[in-house]
């Protein structure tokens, strides 16, 4: 009787233990709230709507690179196909005004031009042709690290909402974060902005030469994107 009198206590008290400890739900939550601070443009107005913990198998720090890559070689395959256009477009006035014994001087002053723009052109084609092979090999090299094929942390699939930029409407978003292994540093992305990473590294997985890779990224390059990689200088 007296060995029951004293186990019942220490199971409680482990009871109480285990009650207290955060859940990683919980610890999700904190750190996700602590990290918005600087993202939102109106912190105190954050509010949690849902939030999924799953465990992860890859390495995060590839992520920015892979994002990073992707930008530039949708910069490069436009750069490339506008050079195409351009030594066409030379090639087209080259025949019109290649020299004969009759040519006149503006005949002759207009193939120049369009010879030069041709070689000027091939010069652009051939450099951003040598690039986009590089940023191809690493993109390959980078997607090979992100499966890394051992526990590394959790995958936060965060919903919440919070003002807009006006402060005038709470929306709701979603996110993923990708935090360490003691819920003490994470990195979110935008929802879409992960799901396009996700599809980029699918297509590579999948690719068998880089020009199934490149036709990815032909049938997925938008105008938006165009702008933004040219302001970006890429």
């Amino acid at each position: 009787m007296k060995k029951a009198i004293v186990t019942l206590p220490l199971f409680a008290v482990a009871l109480i233990m285990a009650s207290c400890t955060p859940s990683n739900e919980e610890k999700a939550e904190k750190l996700v709230k602590e990290t918005l601070k600087d993202y939102l443009y109106h912190p105190n107005s954050y509010e949690p709507i849902s939030t999924e913990v799953d465990s992860i198998f890859v390495d995060i720090t590839t992520i920015e690179h892979i994002m990073e890559i992707s930008d530039k070689i949708k910069s490069l395959t436009f750069k490339i196909n506008d050079a195409k256009e351009k030594i066409e477009s030379a090639e087209s006035s080259m025949n019109i005004y290649a020299p004969d014994g009759y040519s006149s001087r503006y005949s002759r002053g207009e193939y120049a031009r369009a010879k030069k723009e041709r070689e000027e052109a091939k010069s652009d084609f051939d450099k951003y042709t040598k690039k986009l092979s590089g940023e191809l090999a690493s993109l390959k090299e980078y997607a090979a690290k992100y499966h890394k094929g051992e526990f590394t942390g959790w995958a936060v699939n965060h919903r919440f909402r919070s003002l807009n930029i006006k402060g005038s409407m709470a929306i709701p978003r979603d996110m993923i974060f990708f935090c360490d292994k003691e819920f003490t540093n994470c990195v979110g992305y935008e929802t879409e902005k992960f799901e396009e990473f996700a599809n980029t590294l699918k297509a590579v997985d999948e690719a068998t030469s880089d020009e199934d890779i490149i036709d990815y990224f032909k049938e997925n390059m938008s105008l938006l994107d165009i702008v933004f990689n040219e302001v970006l200088g890429y």
